[in-house]
């Protein structure tokens, strides 16, 4: 087995036993993970990807390819002016249209219980962006685009690299839906709950390596994609079902029409980014 192959099983092997043995007595119990004392194993479960991207980052990579993995994760002159724009938009895009289409086909437009919530208390804003941005694109990014993206790519291609990286991903967040005042727990497993779910995984997977590979590979576009769809979809709950799938189904469209476009010929990661 090669070394790059092994290393990324372990990866995901060691982000799996993290984060579901921090997880596992919240969801055995069906405890709220926002209730003491289960927030701070909720937290520290949640960082596995994260801790161990970093973790095996420093372990596998020569000198250069440290250096590389951190420039990567905070360098802002890898995005160009456009995929600001792509990064910031897409998601209030085609959140939004999911919405408008909802709505055309007889469905209450959200709820925006947050949005209203904010616009009420402006100075809440950057509390509550700061939060949603260390809960899931800090915690999270530093793994599964930082270590294993370059390394799934490899065997996979881009394509198949991001449909193997987005199941695994959906699949890590599991746990999440058999704690108690979760919006994974209240989608639950109907149609709509977490097998759409896993689609708009791979999905947002699509659209973050298209973008992760026109940046450069920036380590941080990832994690500006996952705030802004976290933050996107927080600001408008309460949601349809038929809302849920109709944003994974125009997510997906989208991500295959970015791939389409996108040139073919992969070039693959430099020597910097892989193991010494």
């Amino acid at each position: 087995m090669k070394k790059d192959t092994r290393n990324l099983l372990v990866f995901f092997a060691a982000t799996m036993v993290w984060t579901w043995a921090f997880y596992a007595p919240i969801a055995i119990g069906r405890h709220s993970p926002m209730a003491m004392p289960w927030l701070p194993l909720y937290i520290c479960g949640g960082m596995g990807p994260s801790v161990v991207g970093v973790i095996l980052a420093m372990l596998t990579c020569d000198k250069e390819g440290r250096k590389d993995y951190w420039r990567r994760c905070f360098s802002l002159r890898r995005i160009g002016g456009i995929w600001w724009v792509v990064i910031f938009l897409i998601f209030p895009i085609i959140f939004g249209l999911s919405a408008f289409i909802d709505s055309a086909l007889g469905e209450a437009l959200p709820g925006f219980a947050q949005l209203k919530a904010l616009i009420a208390n402006p100075l809440a804003i950057p509390l509550t962006a700061f939060i949603s941005f260390m809960s899931g694109p800090w915690a999270e990014e530093f793994g599964w685009r930082g270590y294993a993206l370059d390394r799934i790519i490899k065997p996979f291609g881009a394509f198949g690299g991001s449909l193997v990286l987005g199941v695994g991903w959906g699949v890590w967040h599991l746990p999440l839906y058999f704690m108690a005042n979760t919006w994974h727990a209240q989608m639950g497993f109907q149609p709509a709950g977490f097998w759409t779910f896993i689609v708009f995984s791979c999905a947002l997977s699509l659209v973050m390596t298209w973008v992760y590979l026109q940046t450069d590979r920036s380590i941080l576009s990832g994690m500006l994609l996952h705030f802004t769809s976290n933050f996107t979809a927080q600001l408008m709950v309460p949601t349809s079902d038929r809302f849920e799938i109709l944003r994974t189904v125009l997510l997906l469209a989208f991500g295959l029409a970015a791939f389409a476009l996108m040139s073919r010929k992969f070039t693959a990661p430099s020597r910097t980014a892989v193991e010494a």
